[in-house]
């Protein structure tokens, strides 16, 4: 058997393990297009994943091939290398039985509990956590060692001078822990995901909302004894009564060569344990983030990591002209961008509150002679029509199922002029990115995070805040809409929406900044790379936040 080249006469090579679910994986195909078109690097890039995601990372080779060929840059394409991890994807693991069970309780739960009393609040909060250690373990012990297994074989087939893993991925985590490989933690998340456990004073109880709650930010005092109560249930379920964990462990014991069970709540409280030289690269920064006194060393904040689309242009002209608002007028109109994801699925009632909504904003717009328009992508076009039909019979309302163009293209066509989303880490980004104000509609655990940071940065707001039980609710949706676009402050939404852009795209953005790390790290220089490029805070500091520029209207949520 052939010896395999030295590392220095060979191309870095960088292996990815990640879910095959987007939330997930266009931060790892934002980053292989990042390593392989860096100007002065010569990168091999290996991807490793489920079926899934396969023709997405053919597509993002693509592009990177037809971009390096139009460059005037002499740089050789290297195409990425995907690796077919065996096991059952994560969103197939959703779908089984006791997942699905789970959800469908906490469903009927939220649709028919008394929201104000105390047992309802405690009844939502255990089933919320039962249902998140599902979602996040939810493979069966001899799925997930099949995935290790896999996980484990790829590594030694591919020898890798360093791994970037999803935090989400929890056999995989598993495995690079067991085998002891060389690897960074490269996460969609955010800071506050990792930093909040280590906020000084308890903040983590009584400072920052409970997941899954509407509470504002700071808890106000009234609701803190709540807020405190329910963290600790979340905790107690979590660490005591998670009979799952304890029997994957087992399994993972005894068939996986002794391995320890590792996965999201471990990165998050223990990372020490897993890896004394542990680095976590995040798709945020602390200028786009709750305000945190602790911001330790192995965060490093790189930005929003968004993988390059094709402009509108090339993929639907048609779409491009409507959107910049050439359909006969004089002056081009702006849009509004309505995409709730793939996962949300409307019912009548809450598809007509959300046309009740727009209806506000285009009465409200005409009485001010500024004519907006919508794009919608949802369900629930029939219903829609009959409180927006004379909009959509002119063509100033769509309401399509599906949209060619990827949607950092659409928000970066030019014309739109607010985003609504539900929460989800990835629209929030892509529109921070795009500088747009932005309308948050969460639903479920961490998407309320998202709808709290567009006001605490002012530059949107939370649209569903009220509409218990409800996606949103239209009196309360277009008052929403009203103040962002039409009301005294919209233009400092506008404005600091593009402040916070600028922000995203500094050093070629947080996919550069997190390509440039990686390479540090195989170097060895990683800390020494953070330190000069200021990507992290060198010290723990409680003061932390004392050193990030403030957005304007920010200053008040810094102090206590």
């Amino acid at each position: 058997m052939g010896s395999l080249p030295s590392p220095k006469s060979r191309p870095k090579r960088v292996l990815f393990f990640t879910n095959s679910e987007h939330g997930q994986a266009n931060v790892y195909l934002a980053m292989s297009y990042a390593l392989l078109t860096l100007p002065d690097e010569d990168v091999e890039v290996h991807f490793a994943s489920f079926d899934p995601i396969q023709k997405f990372v053919t597509a993002t080779s693509q592009h990177v091939q037809d971009d390096l060929q139009s460059s005037t840059s002499p740089k050789p394409f290297r195409p990425i290398v995907f690796h077919k991890i065996a096991g059952v994807p994560m969103v197939t693991a959703w779908e089984q039985p006791e997942v699905l069970t789970e959800q469908a309780a906490l469903n009927h739960l939220e649709a028919n509990q008394k929201w104000w009393t105390m047992r309802s609040q405690v009844l939502s909060i255990m089933r919320r956590m039962v249902l998140l250690l599902r979602v996040i373990l939810p493979w069966s012990g001899p799925e997930f060692v099949e995935i290790f297994w896999s996980v484990s074989d790829i590594v030694h087939h591919v020898q890798p001078d360093i791994v970037a893993v999803d935090p989400a991925f929890a056999p995989a985590l598993t495995a690079l822990r067991h085998i002891k490989a060389k690897f960074v933690v490269l996460s969609p998340n955010t800071i506050k995901d990792f930093a909040m456990p280590l906020q000084p004073n308890a903040e983590a109880l009584w400072k920052y909302p409970v997941i899954g709650k509407t509470y504002a930010f700071p808890v106000p005092p009234h609701q803190i004894l709540n807020n405190i109560f329910l963290i600790l249930l979340a905790i107690i379920i979590s660490f005591f009564f998670d009979d799952r964990r304890k029997s994957i462990q087992e399994y993972v014991r005894l068939h996986a060569d002794g391995a320890k069970l590792t996965t999201l709540n471990d990165l998050s409280l223990t990372p020490h344990l897993i890896s004394k030289n542990l680095k976590f690269l995040v798709a945020n920064t602390v200028e786009m983030e709750f305000p945190l006194k602790v911001v330790p060393k192995y965060i490093i904040p790189c930005g929003p990591m968004i993988r390059p689309a094709k402009q509108v242009g090339e993929v639907d002209p048609a779409l491009e002209r409507w959107l910049m608002g050439k359909r006969g007028q004089e002056e081009a109109v702006g849009t509004i961008y309505v995409n709730l994801g793939t996962h949300m699925r409307f019912d009548e009632a809450s598809a007509v509150e959300l046309a009740k909504g727009l209806r506000i904003l285009l009465d409200q717009a005409d009485r001010l002679a500024a004519q907006d328009d919508s794009l919608g992508k949802r369900e629930g076009k029939e219903v829609s029509k009959r409180v927006l039909g004379k909009d959509m019979d002119c063509d100033r309302i769509r309401i399509v199922d599906w949209i060619e163009a990827e949607p950092t293209a659409v928000l970066d066509s030019g014309g739109i002029v607010c985003a609504v989303h539900h929460g989800g880490a990835t629209s929030f980004l892509e529109t921070c990115c795009a500088g747009i104000p932005q309308v948050v509609l969460p639903v479920w655990m961490d998407t309320f995070d998202f709808a709290r940071r567009a006001e605490i940065l002012k530059i949107g707001r939370w649209g569903n805040q009220d509409a218990t039980g409800w996606i949103c609710e239209g009196n309360e949706l277009g008052a929403v809409f009203v103040d962002v676009l039409l009301g005294p402050q919209s233009s400092l939404y506008a404005e600091n929406a593009k402040r916070i852009a600028r922000v995203c795209r500094e050093g070629g953005g947080g996919r550069v900044k997190a390509a440039r790390h990686i390479l540090a790290e195989i170097a060895g220089d990683g800390e020494t790379y953070a330190s000069k490029n200021d990507v992290w805070e060198k010290e723990t500091d409680q003061t932390a936040n004392e050193k990030v520029p403030l957005l304007k209207g920010h200053e008040e949520e810094t102090e206590d």
